[in-house]
């Protein structure tokens, strides 16, 4: 399943409107329909289905804290925000036992080290055949509930709202400023700051446990960064793209590291389990410190690839700013 995308036709109306309120409701339209292919190709087990419902809910929450203010629609979008943040948080579980059983299986495959790696694997296959059952049926209890239901209509009724379905400025939105898309690039320079001073700030951690909770935050605001993006692209459609495509290795290098930093915890929880060999724990070991050496790998990446991926977005607002 992949991420739809809008057409050429209305990608060049709505640059040509230039109204922000106009790049709000194309994004956020497009990934309330993600979120409902996603909703089905979970409830049908289909692979990476998480992954996608995360992905859109994940989305459209950024695309509401990060733009609703300058409507003039900060109140309407607050209750959308704290409901697709449950629901993200609902899916967490089952997406983590995919990714990583997925990671820590393959790393069973390239160690050499391992005493026995059949006990490892056993051992492994089994913590995770647990989790991903009682973590399956939370996401697929998250999407029965009552919550979610309501949180699917508000979402339209919010969409609806900005619209009215008309391809108009709506006369029954709440009055906002006068914003322009100049705003609308100016907040993401704010953004770009922002991941600048966290990414800044990694370097002074005494710890590597403050170090993994400062690249954690600084991982939360390049997201962010990057849906503001995602949302603006029919302003400057190519700089956009360019400046996307250098922010993945940005991403790589903050998603790697996060996953090392999730693994180690998985591990940790896997050799914490009673009645288990001594050559399995042994094993488990290796792996934990090969996740550290990734882990460090990354960080020490981390500053030159924010510093490239900002100089692919600043265009961006240079031009409008």
């Amino acid at each position: 399943m992949t991420t739809t995308q809008a057409p050429a036709g209305e990608e060049r109306r709505i640059r040509k409107s230039s109204a922000p309120w106009e790049f709000l409701h194309q994004y956020l339209e497009r990934e309330i329909g993600n979120l409902g292919a996603a909703d089905l190709a979970v409830r049908r087990d289909e692979p990476e289905s998480i992954h996608d419902m995360r992905k859109a809910s994940r989305r459209a929450r950024s695309a509401l804290q990060t733009y609703a203010p300058g409507l003039g629609l900060a109140e309407a979008a607050q209750p959308l925000i704290l409901d697709l943040r449950w629901l993200g948080r609902r899916l967490s579980d089952a997406r983590d036992v995919e990714v990583q059983w997925q990671r820590i299986v393959a790393r069973i495959s390239e160690s050499d080290a391992l005493p026995d790696p059949e006990a490892v694997y056993a051992r492994v296959n089994e913590y995770f055949s647990e989790q991903a059952e009682t973590a399956r049926e939370s996401a697929l209890a998250a999407l029965d509930s009552a919550r979610y239901g309501t949180l699917l209509g508000a979402l339209d009724d919010f969409v609806g709202s900005l619209t009215g379905g008309t391809g108009r400025e709506p006369a029954e939105r709440a009055p906002a400023p006068d914003s322009t898309a100049e705003d609308l690039a100016r907040t993401l320079r704010r953004l770009a700051a922002k991941v600048s001073t966290r990414v800044n700030t990694v370097s002074a951690a005494s710890s590597r446990t403050e170090r993994d909770e400062l690249i954690h935050r600084a991982r939360k605001g390049a997201k962010r960064m990057r849906y503001a993006m995602e949302v603006i692209r029919p302003l400057a459609p190519k700089k956009t793209a360019r400046a996307l495509f250098r922010f993945n290795d940005f991403q790589d290098v903050l998603g790697e590291f996060q996953d090392s930093v999730v693994a180690r915890e998985r591990l940790r929880n896997i050799v914490a389990a009673h009645e288990h060999t001594a050559e399995s724990s042994f094993g488990l070991g290796i792996l934990y410190q090969r996740e550290h050496q990734i882990g460090d790998e990354q960080a020490a990446r981390l500053h030159d690839q924010w510093q490239a991926a900002r100089k692919a977005a600043r265009p961006l607002w240079r031009s409008r700013t």
